[in-house]
């Protein structure tokens, strides 16, 4: 039976199993009840993680040293812009950008500055893109001159990371090369080499690094920071959407171009619901600082439907609060909403920047 919207749901994210003594060895009887305390959440939580992992593939042994190098490092009038190279894997090496504020006075919070699907990758978020749209995604640019070190870098099959001869966001050589593996599970190890970077930069405070993305790069804020604990405050702007509202999951788990999550697919075919969705993500970030952004006509929604689809991602929000009520800590989530597309425009970087600086410690 095809789920509507008044189906749609968040209630799973404060169910447990719970049971007498002996519960996990199987002896007893066991029910489904509800979370009450951060004792019951971070059990649920380390739970929800390892089924987030399995839904990521199995991640090779690429680990190895960073060696960074600053190849170049150029005056951009209120900031420096250092380029860095670095490795991902033993024959994988990239560069990033760093951008530094002038007149810097001691460390300073870091923003991973992850970009959306453009061919532009890493320049776009920097500010090399002139266009009226790059002016908007330009937040890595925007954040150096509110202070932030602010670090960018392709994510692969973007711009010096595209495959040879393919258009960028073409993922099938990844396959060739990782059948076992997923691009979104190759994101989020670039996160963590990014971040591994950042600890080793003087002019960083290694205590407080945020991250900031839209499109693309707010889906990969999101899912990093459900699996890693050095970011303390993300920002994803029309990065994620509730798969279980989706009007066509398999836009997580296509079957060619870009293939973020491949082992999904078995549940897209099946109608049956992702192990996984957006409200857990998010909740899984607490007791750390987290502001998803949603507009209500995106994801192939129009604005017509916003009367059903804003009481369903506010019900979700409220759902989520409620993990972080557990830590006392509810201003550490805040869900904005908008009717302004698939977009980053000025109202909603300003309400994300200000509170990056005020989870950050600005």
């Amino acid at each position: 039976m095809e789920t509507t919207m008044t189906d749609v749901t968040f209630d799973d994210l404060l169910e447990i199993r719970k049971g007498e003594e002996g519960l996990t060895m199987g002896s007893g009887p066991s029910r489904i009840g509800t979370v009450s305390n951060i004792e019951e959440w971070e059990i649920k939580a380390a739970a929800l993680r390892d089924i987030f992992r399995q839904t990521l593939g199995r991640k090779p042994d690429v680990d190895c040293p960073l060696d960074q190098e600053v190849v170049e490092e150029k005056n951009h009038g209120d900031h420096i812009r250092r380029t860095i190279a670095y490795n991902l894997a033993p024959d994988e090496r990239i560069n990033g950008y760093l951008l530094i504020p002038k007149n810097l006075k001691g460390k300073a919070p870091a923003v991973l500055c992850i970009h959306q699907t453009t061919p532009f990758g890493k320049e776009q978020v920097v500010g090399t893109d002139e266009s009226e749209v790059g002016r908007d995604l330009s937040y890595a640019l925007h954040l150096v001159r509110e202070g932030f070190v602010t670090f960018a870098y392709d994510l692969l099959t973007a711009n010096e990371r595209k495959y040879k001869d393919l258009r960028d966001f073409e993922t099938a050589p990844f396959y060739e090369k990782f059948p076992e593996w997923s691009i979104r599970g190759k994101d989020l190890w670039d996160v963590q080499k990014a971040l591994d970077l950042l600890e080793t930069i003087d002019e960083v405070d290694p205590r407080r690094i945020g991250s900031i993305g839209h499109s693309q790069g707010g889906g990969i804020t999101i899912h990093a920071m459900a699996l890693e604990p050095r970011i303390q405050a993300g920002v994803s702007s029309c990065g994620d959407w509730p798969a279980r509202l989706s009007k066509n999951p398999f836009n997580h788990a296509r079957t060619g171009w870009w293939v973020g999550r491949p082992f999904l697919r078995p549940y897209c075919y099946t109608g049956k619901q992702f192990p996984i969705d957006l409200h857990e993500y998010l909740a899984l970030a607490a007791p750390r600082s987290i502001m998803p952004i949603n507009a209500l006509n995106d994801f192939a929604y129009s604005l017509d439907e916003a009367p059903l689809t804003r009481p369903i991602m506010e019900a979700m929000s409220r759902t989520v609060s409620k993990v972080f009520a557990l830590y006392s800590v509810e201003s550490n989530f805040q869900q904005i909403l908008h009717e302004e597309k698939h977009s980053f425009h000025t109202a909603q970087r300003e309400t994300a920047y200000t509170f990056l600086k005020s989870k950050l410690g600005f």
